[in-house]
């Protein structure tokens, strides 16, 4: 192993998994705990987790990002604040699972050494400083993920097309879509009759759909992406730069994670 060779460190990420799969990332797992050194596993699924600290006890366990639970809607800066009458979004959707210092005694109970964050596009709150280590991923943050795949369903007939496939091709391999969210207050309010301060229900403007995608540039509407089954969202400019202040600022956070491309 050229890692093993150069004395580095491997990590392994792992997704949610099913029974079967639970095997699958078991086995790969052991082939990582047999080589060494500091064998490190990113789990996203708590059945990984009780499998690794009962198999593989001397393997370093992260808590992924998917079990870190943060809101990460890519519209809420642009309607969230407007809705609720204010010009900042509430301090609840800056918070996140490992802010909370219960839920970190927990993960050390349980033996997680590292925990995952993203950084929503409102802001992240302040996190614990009582020694549990975190890493954040830039600039790509992930919104959701699911079992059914939109981009694996291209082209498929009906009756397979939305269900949990049995094989997957992976045609997020070579396609990206980029999405994009109509409904917010600026683009509508001179196209809907809302009056000055009112709710736009959401019913009204999710099938408000158009065909072509405007530019980013001179358009309003939040972007967001989807690679495979998941949605993520990109920190840009000024974000971007917000986010690496807080990760300067917050004392637990002693890695970042930089991706170049979506993380799939």
């Amino acid at each position: 192993m050229l890692a093993q060779e150069r004395g580095l460190g491997l990590t392994l990420l792992t997704s949610y998994v099913t029974d079967e799969f639970l095997e699958r990332s078991a086995a790969l797992v052991a082939v990582l705990a047999a080589q060494g050194p500091d064998p490190e596993v990113v789990f996203n699924d708590w059945g990984l987790l009780r499998l690794v600290r009962r198999e593989h006890p001397g393997v370093r366990l992260v808590l992924g990002r998917g079990l870190n639970r943060q809101v990460r809607d890519p519209r809420l800066p642009d309607v969230g604040p407007e809705h609720l009458g204010g010009d900042e979004p509430p301090a609840a959707w800056q918070g996140s699972s490992i802010g909370s210092a219960s839920f970190r005694a927990l993960l050390r109970r349980l033996g997680v050494a590292r925990v995952a964050s993203d950084v929503p596009l409102q802001g992240a709150a302040p996190l614990g400083d009582d020694g549990l280590p975190c890493q954040v991923h830039l600039p790509w943050g992930m919104v959701a993920s699911g079992r059914i795949c939109l981009v694996n369903a291209y082209g498929k007939p009906a009756s397979v097309r939305l269900v949990p496939p049995l094989a997957c091709d992976a045609p997020c391999r070579r396609y990206t879509l980029t999405l994009r969210a109509p409904w917010t207050r600026r683009e509508d309010a001179d196209a809907l009759p809302v009056p000055e301060g009112a709710f736009i229900p959401l019913t009204r403007l999710l099938n408000r759909r158009r065909n072509d995608l405007p530019e980013a540039k001179t358009d309003p509407a939040p972007r967001f992406f989807q690679k495979g089954n998941t949605h993520f969202y990109r920190l840009e400019s000024d974000a971007l730069e917000r986010a690496l202040q807080w990760a300067v600022t917050e004392r637990s956070i002693d890695r970042v994670v930089v991706e170049l491309d979506l993380p799939m």
